[in-house]
């Protein structure tokens, strides 16, 4: 059987459970009638929670005015403490009802043709409710001031606050009492109205799709059957691995939506399959260049642990045996390797914070010449075992913009990087100034210098590599890769001047 006479068969069919619901929905409408009751019960939970509402308010300012009273008189304190406890029992209570009030009104809300009333109900509890904290901050207020024995002070916040706000929200559960009442009475005449007014509408709807059924059928079935047959030719174009397939049917409504869908779900598919392959291609870069990195650390690590391994050892086994100069070179050479491990160990740990994206950044304003000498202070010692020496040229008050943690991780970076390849003697020196609106920062050291090449790799972590600096300091590389990084989630940029030989400058661009 063809697509069309399927569906012109269905047609007719539906038409016709369409009438025999037609029908059965003239019979509900009457049983509808009697379940207006349980729209009334509905309503009651309104009823019943506002005056719980009004009650256990009046509980509360009852107490409160006992509790005044007493203590005014000097009462005994056994039963200060009753109305104490009174009064968070009401409270507690009071704000259960409040909280029952506040679900049973929203939960009719949404029904046809009652939007006035509801909208008004919904008003005054919203009213009422902005003076709910009010009456409550007021009590706690008295409840503090009688504990600090400032009876007139307790006295004159129930008077001028308390009771009033207790006033107010009276009257307006009052009045949502009221509303409530009218929806119940407004709601049975208006449902009593549709009810007549759908038992006609049903009855000329099923005498009219009778009518047209047919007609109608043979027309829709057609329309219909051949825009299908091009969308199921697509799918199997989909299905074959053509993502490109586009579907153009000459035609208007909600099968021209449905092509449109259809064109949609294929253009999200192939842009999933792109972002798929392109996330595949980035994972195994990032497996890559993790197992290089690893694979770096490792060997990197191996000879700064092999000397403390070896000196502690030493002089835990023979210290007796060597005089305080040697003892001391000792003790250095372990300082010395214990920098580098930890220096590797702590741009591998930002490395990864990095690469999850785990590094929030939060500018502040920092004076450049403060960090740069703390940078200075926590490297000075490798500095000096070098004797190179390491100046801040920074003028003070050169306020920027940054996140402190990874500005901090910059620098460290960047003249670690400059000692690490200054030869003994050499120098460092640490300059920043504004110009064009930006805030540039200069490290600028007499070192051993880079080639072109060397430089267009150097923030590449397919082109990091562990290179040993100029007293065989080990590194794994990934320190201008994260320096280059953090710059640039600053909003700055980085640019590099070197020259073999001759010494490097690195320049770092912040907006200012």
């Amino acid at each position: 059987m063809k697509i069309w006479k399927k569906i012109t068969l269905g047609f007719v069919l539906v038409t016709g459970v369409m009438m025999i619901v037609d029908f059965n929905a003239l019979r509900q409408n009457f049983i509808t009638i009697q379940q207006i009751d349980d729209l009334e019960l509905s309503n009651r939970a309104e009823l019943i929670e506002s005056h719980r509402v009004a009650y256990t308010q009046q509980r509360i300012s009852s107490n409160v005015r006992e509790l005044l009273l007493e203590w005014a008189l000097g009462g005994r304190s056994d039963e200060i403490e009753l109305a104490k406890q009174k009064i968070g029992v009401a409270r507690v209570e009071m704000e259960e009802a409040l909280g029952k009030l506040n679900r049973a009104t929203y939960l009719g809300t949404g029904r046809d043709g009652f939007d006035e009333l509801e909208q008004q109900e919904i008003e005054k509890l919203n009213t009422m409710m902005s003076r709910v904290p009010e009456f409550f901050s007021s009590l706690d207020k008295v409840l503090a001031l009688q504990e600090e024995g400032k009876f007139e002070e307790a006295e004159e916040v129930f008077e001028d606050v308390l009771e009033p706000s207790s006033r107010y929200i009276q009257e307006r559960i009052a009045e949502i009492a009221e509303l409530a009442k009218e929806e119940i009475e407004w709601a049975i005449r208006q449902l009593n109205i549709r009810v007549r007014r759908t038992i006609r509408l049903g009855i000329y709807l099923s005498v009219l799709s009778f009518i047209f059924a047919i007609g109608l059928g043979l027309l829709i079935s057609r329309s219909i059957s051949k825009p299908l047959m091009k969308l199921v030719r697509s799918a199997d174009e989909i299905g074959r691995g053509n993502l490109d397939t586009f579907v153009d049917l000459n035609t208007k409504g909600e099968l021209q939506i449905l092509a449109g869908s259809f064109n949609q779900m294929a253009y999200d598919l192939k842009q999933k399959v792109d972002a798929i392959e392109q996330v595949n291609e980035e994972l195994l870069e990032s497996n890559e260049t993790k197992d290089k990195f690893f694979s770096i650390i490792a060997h990197d690590l191996k000879n700064p642990f092999n000397a403390i391994l070896g000196y502690s050892y030493i002089l835990s086994e023979s210290y007796g045996e060597f005089g305080d100069e040697e003892r001391k070179e000792m003790i250095e050479e372990i300082d010395r390797s214990s920098r580098i491990t930890y220096e590797l160990l702590e741009n591998l740990l930002n490395w990864a914070r990095s690469q999850s994206n785990k590094i929030e950044i939060k500018p502040v304003m920092l004076d450049v010449s403060d960090i740069a000498e703390k940078s200075i202070e926590s490297h000075r010692a490798t500095a000096k075992g070098k004797r190179i020496d390491v100046l801040n040229k920074v003028p003070k008050g050169l306020m920027l913009e940054v996140d402190r943690e990874t500005f901090t991780v910059i620098l460290n970076n960047v003249l670690s990087n400059s000692i690490k390849f200054t030869p003994e003697g050499g120098e460092v020196i640490i300059s920043a100034e504004k110009r064009a609106g930006e805030v540039v920062v200069s490290i600028r050291d007499s070192g051993v210098g880079m080639s072109e090449e060397a430089i267009s790799r150097l923030f590449l972590r397919e082109g990091s590599i562990s290179t040993l600096g100029t007293d065989q300091e080990n590194g794994t590389g990934l320190g201008l890769v994260l320096v280059k990084d953090f710059v640039e989630r600053n909003r700055g940029r980085l640019e590099v001047k070197s020259q073999q030989g001759e010494g490097s400058e690195f320049f770092l661009f912040f907006p200012g």
